[in-house]
């Protein structure tokens, strides 16, 4: 669901960095790697660790010094700075050891991801009678692919994770989905909740946040025409959540996506009179997006694929959102969604613990990068957050 600006396939906590000009970087000028120890380029890189160029020099500094688990660092963390840093090769302006640095980059990162993609599941798959996990084995990783990205399926393109084999329904039909009929049961209480917080003026975000950098969403950015109010945000309990015990206890009916035993996230989704979310695609076609429609006044509407439906209050509706997809309000009131993820239906349970096991091992790995340099991520978020209150 929120994949309004991630670039990784990690499910990782980004560096919130003003990125770069693509210009800019193509014009840098930085000292020959040979000219100063790796030391020296890791020490001036954990100065100022926002430089995408320096990132990308220190990281070849040290991998040329075969340092390369501490190059992967530097560079991914170049990387979440500024995205240019991996693609700077393929502009034929940029100068020839730019273009050689950034290629080696690429080329290095693309084959980390995979390579851990592959020991995790090969790891997983000794501890298994049976390994049938060849469907996740032969899953692509968008960001990490090293040939080109061909989907089966028409209007269907996940951002991060793609199982080519896996069966593609736009919408999954409901006998897909047995544990519906609980929360639809619920449904009554849920719009109790939802309306008693709604009056008493609960906190609410934009959903799609102001720093987004994407064209398709300058209309929504930073705006509450597209708000959510938080059950569950990146598998943390929010403070709101107190106010939908009954929500959250229907919930548990479902197969939520989930890390450290906490949904990933669980929302109520409020599309305000006029608004239109454009089309885009989510993240994986691994999970299917839930809704259960609590107000949907006459003329609002989801397009998923080439499939036009409308909401109907109360009656849940799961769909792959790997699929294109858009929704309008043309009423004159609040159109409000619960919406939450579960894994694809087709999935066995093995699958799905495998798909989890890699997402945990990406995590911890970019969790980890930063003490393996010895930089200091929290000051670094703290000087970030006090520089935007400025």
């Amino acid at each position: 669901m929120q994949d309004l600006s991630e670039n990784c396939a990690a499910p990782a906590n980004r560096v919130a960095m003003a990125p770069l000009q693509t210009s800019k970087l193509v014009r840098t000028i930085m000292p020959n790697i040979n000219d100063h120890s790796p030391d020296e380029f890791l020490a001036a890189f954990l100065e100022d660790s926002g430089n995408a160029p320096l990132a990308l020099y220190a990281g070849a500094a040290l991998d040329a010094a075969g340092r390369t688990d501490e190059a992967l660092c530097v560079w991914t963390i170049g990387d979440d700075t500024n995205p240019v840093l991996r693609t700077i090769h393929q502009h034929l302006q940029a100068g020839a050891e730019l273009r050689q640095h950034s290629f080696r980059a690429d080329t290095a990162i693309r084959k980390h991801f995979n390579d851990l993609h592959r020991a995790t599941i090969d790891e997983f798959g000794k501890t298994l009678k049976n390994d049938d996990l060849d469907r996740v084995r032969a899953g692509i990783w968008t960001h990490y692919a090293t040939g080109p990205v061909t989907y089966k399926t028409p209007m269907q393109k996940p951002e991060t994770f793609y199982i080519p084999d896996l069966p593609a329904y736009s919408v999954a039909p409901k006998d897909k989905m047995p544990w519906a009929e609980a929360i639809e049961a619920a449904y009554e209480d849920i719009c109790a909740e939802y309306d008693a917080a709604i009056k008493a003026d609960t906190k609410q975000f934009p959903y799609v946040p102001d720093d987004v950098a994407t064209s398709a969403w300058s209309g929504l950015r930073g705006k509450m025409d597209w708000s959510a109010l938080y059950l569950h945000f990146n598998a943390h309990l929010s403070e709101e959540a107190k106010l939908f015990p009954k929500t959250l206890k229907a919930l548990e009916a479902a197969p939520l996506v989930s890390r450290d035993g906490l949904p990933l996230e669980t929302f109520f989704s409020r599309l305000k009179p006029g608004a239109h979310i454009p089309p885009h695609c989510g993240l994986t076609n691994s999970r299917l997006t839930v809704h259960l429609p609590i107000i949907v006044p006459e003329g609002c509407e989801i397009r998923v694929g080439n499939d036009i439906h409308k909401w109907e209050e109360g009656k849940i509706i799961g769909f792959d959102d790997s699929f294109q997809h858009e929704a309008w309000n043309r009423a004159d009131s609040d159109r409000a969604v619960l919406i939450f993820e579960t894994h694809h239906p087709d999935l066995s349970e093995t699958e799905i613990e495998a798909i989890e096991r890699v997402y945990a091992a990406f995590d911890k790995w970019v969790r980890g990068r930063f003490d393996t340099i010895g930089l200091d991520l929290e000051a670094i978020q703290a000087a970030e957050a006090a520089k935007q209150k400025t």
